[in-house]
This record gives structure tokens, C-alpha cells and sequence, in this order.
């Protein structure tokens, strides 16, 4: 690694990996749901400043999240916590159903909604891979609109990052006003993200 590497990463924040200019952890809102968020992270996306689902952690208080495709590593058993809630996977499997509130409203518990992270590629491997989600329900959604997140690319004309998925998910689960939340943190993630790529150009 070179020096001018080096001195880059130790300019980011420790916690959102923004350059310290531009951190915004403390411009995200914190939400506390009934409902509780799992996100099962592929490795590689540990440290990369554009992954989403580390600002999903930081915005749900009710939230873990496990990182899968290291040797011998499993999920573990009170990772689902079918007793107090309704686990759903959410992901667009031959098998999943479309989430409505209908469908939200025949469950007697909280949801709990599992979310796999990762390039899509990654992540449709989770379901077959990880035992503990073979009989847990699949849910999908529908978006109305674009992606916002310019990033990455999306693969599908109406592909979502995983903040994006998950804000539409819990527009359902919970609110409107919960989503229109969660896509304020992700907007003033992006813009931050787009004020910190300059800052690095020219330093390197």
C-alpha cells in the first residue's frame, strides 16, 4: 500500500468512511421499530464506503447483521428469532410472494425482516447456502420508481441498493413515514459520498 493510500484511509471517518469532512453520522436519524432488521453482508462489502446496508445498521436501532462467505462460518441458530417474531427473506425468489399489508396483517408478531447484501450475484446465493433460511418465507417488492443511489450500477432497469429496498419494505411493514426517513438518511448519505470523491481525486 502506498503512502498517499495510506494517509487516505486514515483521513476517513472510522465509522462511515467518508473522509472526515464529510462525515455524516451525525446528520442520519436513528429510528427504534417494532419490527427488526437482519442483514446477512457478503464480506467484501465489510469495508467498502458505498455499501448501504452499514447506513441501513446505523439508521434501524432494532438491527444485527452477520458476515457470510468466510471459511466455516454459519449463521447460528438465535440469529432467527422465530419465538417473538415473523421471520420474512426478503428477495425475489421463484417462490416468493409480492409484500402487501395484507400479508403483513395475517402475521399475530412483529416481522422480522432478513436481508441478504451483496452484488447480485452474492446474494441469491444466501437462500440456498445458509440452512437456518430454507423454510423461512420469501417476500419481494415492487418499486415504482428508479433507483436514487448513483454509486453502482444497478443490474435491472428498476433495481434497488439495499437501503432502497429495505426503506420500500418497511413503507409496508411499518410507514410511509418510516421510508420517506430512511431515504432522507440514504440522501444525505449520497450526497455525501459525491462531496467526498473530489477530496480523494485530488489527493491521489
Amino acid at each position: 500500500m502506498s503512502t498517499t493510500r495510506r494517509d487516505t484511509r486514515i483521513k476517513r471517518c472510522p465509522k462511515c468512511l467518508v473522509h472526515h469532512l464529510n462525515c455524516f453520522c451525525n446528520d442520519i436519524e436513528t429510528l427504534s421499530l417494532k419490527s427488526k432488521l437482519s442483514l446477512i453482508i457478503y464480506k467484501k462489502e465489510r469495508f467498502l464506503p458505498s455499501n448501504t446496508a452499514q447506513l441501513t445498521l446505523k439508521s434501524l436501532t432494532n438491527s444485527q447483521y452477520f458476515f457470510r462467505g468466510y471459511q466455516g462460518k454459519k449463521l447460528n441458530p438465535d440469529f432467527i428469532d422465530d419465538t417473538n417474531y415473523q421471520p420474512l427473506l426478503l428477495f425475489p425468489t421463484e417462490d416468493s410472494v409480492e409484500l402487501t399489508p395484507e400479508l403483513v396483517k395475517t402475521f399475530n408478531k412483529p416481522i422480522n425482516l432478513i436481508v441478504p447484501d451483496g452484488t447480485w450475484r452474492q446474494a441469491k446465493k444466501v437462500h440456498r447456502r445458509e440452512e437456518l433460511l430454507i423454510n423461512i418465507p420469501r417476500v419481494r417488492i415492487t418499486p415504482q420508481a428508479k433507483s436514487i443511489y448513483p454509486l453502482r450500477r444497478q443490474k435491472f432497469e428498476f433495481g434497488l441498493c439495499t437501503h432502497e429496498a429495505i426503506a420500500y419494505a418497511m413503507a409496508i411493514i411499518e410507514s410511509e413515514n418510516v421510508k420517506n426517513k430512511l431515504m432522507n438518511n440514504l440522501k444525505i448519505f449520497i450526497h455525501a459520498h459525491l462531496k467526498n470523491r473530489p477530496i480523494f481525486e485530488k489527493e491521489n
